[in-house]
């Protein structure tokens, strides 16, 4: 099992200098001190899927940020071969909190590789089962490095969705908070004419089951990607006592910019 988990992180190190030279500007300076920096200590997890993030800090509370979808597609009907995030806003979000224990995770096939990924892994079947058990034990490996006992998760994007369906099936999630969250896939692929992610499990489906976690759910008035209403078709679905609070930002889309400079704002993003 050592051998093993020596043998993926040396194909993850290789694998991400290479993926550093296709990342956009920010995220590319943001990647290159993450990497060069000892105070990030990765995390890997090889199966069902292989998967990779980093971690800064320790403390009872861990924030545990979760990437989007990345390159899903290559074009609209032709899937990509490498999921990995252009501009890993996940990423640049996590490196603005500066709570005392922060991880940053990929989601399972980005900046990595192996036999068992295959793009039904990043395309319809992205919020899969197996793509959760993935990431899951990638939580678990954050948390154990940071020695941590409660978690608050963090999603951006599609990444929103993957923190929802985690935090269902977690006890030990103190607050879920999503960044354009598509909280419902369902609603989404609709609105847009696209494929149904027919593999995938959805958050507005489980909603009830995360009534009792509070939540913040921020979304951007200029986001055509993931729009206000795509969450709202998630919040509907909550039992009335939840502790929700949807954060509209008013001219934020769906791109990194907007969002980074409300990290900048609140030192924690919880606040």
């Amino acid at each position: 099992m050592k051998q093993s988990a020596l043998h993926l992180n040396f194909i993850g190190f290789a694998f991400l200098l290479i993926v550093v030279g296709q990342l956009g500007c920010a995220g590319n300076k943001t990647f290159k001190t993450l990497q060069s920096d000892p105070a990030w200590r990765q995390v890997i997890v090889n199966a069902p899927l292989p998967a990779v993030g980093w971690v800064r800090g320790q403390a009872d509370t861990i924030h545990i940020y979760i990437e989007g979808d990345g390159v899903a597609y290559a074009s609209r009907h032709r899937p990509s071969l490498d999921p990995t995030p252009r501009t890993p806003t996940g990423l640049l979000l996590a490196h603005e909190d500066n709570a005392p224990a922060v991880s940053y995770l990929g989601r399972p096939c980005q900046y990595v590789t192996g036999e068992a990924c295959s793009p039904v892994h990043w395309t319809t079947g992205r919020f899969s089962e197996t793509v959760l058990q993935a990431q899951n034990q990638l939580v678990d490996e954050a948390k154990g490095l940071a020695g941590a006992k409660r978690v608050v998760l963090f999603g951006y994007s599609g990444g929103g969705a993957v923190a929802a369906l985690l935090a269902a099936r977690r006890t030990d999630v103190d607050l879920l908070v999503t960044i354009c969250g598509n909280l419902d896939h369902a609603a989404w692929t609709r609105l847009h004419g696209l494929t149904p992610l027919d593999g995938s499990l959805n958050p507005a489906s489980i909603a009830e089951r995360l009534s009792d976690i509070p939540q913040v759910h921020y979304v951007g008035s200029k986001d055509t990607i993931v729009p206000p209403e795509v969450v709202q078709s998630f919040v509907d679905q909550l039992l009335p006592e939840t502790l929700v609070i949807v954060k509209t930002v008013d001219g934020a889309d769906h791109g990194h910019t907007g969002w980074v400079k409300v990290w900048q704002e609140h030192s924690h993003p919880t606040e």
